[in-house]
């Protein structure tokens, strides 16, 4: 499970919760490292509108996000804390059903994002993760303006 979190509101890459164990830092219950203050996340729950996205500067404890695996399943999370530091930072371009986008992630073996292996799906380090790898992404077709879908032709670089 993880978050859909990019710097595009149309086109969100899936982060993994750091729930597995590494070799520097034990396994978490539950947590995402979901990068800089200005990627998108997708929220979820009853006070947010469907596919609604916010900066994760604007992120506050008790907002519910939609968490999700990479078969499509889907939960919603309430965020129990937010924690914003300097880090350094990967640069992952993506492409998916024509269009393009990115993620800004720490650079650390402990972020992982979701690639198809096969027919399997695997949490993998962004340190790992090489040019051809299949990523798990959301796309949608409306841009946003204020974090909500509208109609209005949206190009987001």
């Amino acid at each position: 499970e993880g978050a859909l979190v990019g710097s595009s509101a149309k086109l969100l890459s899936l982060v993994h919760g750091e729930t597995m164990q590494g070799t520097l830092v034990p396994a978490r219950p539950f947590r995402v490292n979901a990068g800089p203050v200005h990627s998108y996340i997708l929220l979820a729950g009853a006070g947010a509108t469907p596919g609604r996205v916010k900066y994760l500067e604007e992120v506050r404890p008790g907002d519910d996000v939609l968490v999700v695996d990479g078969r499509g399943g889907a939960r919603s999370l309430t965020v129990g804390r937010c924690k914003i530091e300097p880090r350094p930072l990967l640069l992952i371009s993506f492409e998916a059903d024509g269009a393009s986008a990115q993620v800004f992630l720490q650079q650390a073996e402990t972020v992982r994002m979701v690639v198809e292996d096969g027919e399997e799906l695997q949490a993998r380090s962004v340190t790992e993760v090489k040019v051809g790898d299949r990523l798990r992404v959301r796309r949608a077709i409306k841009g946003t303006h204020v974090g909500r879908a509208i109609s209005a032709r949206v190009e987001e670089r």
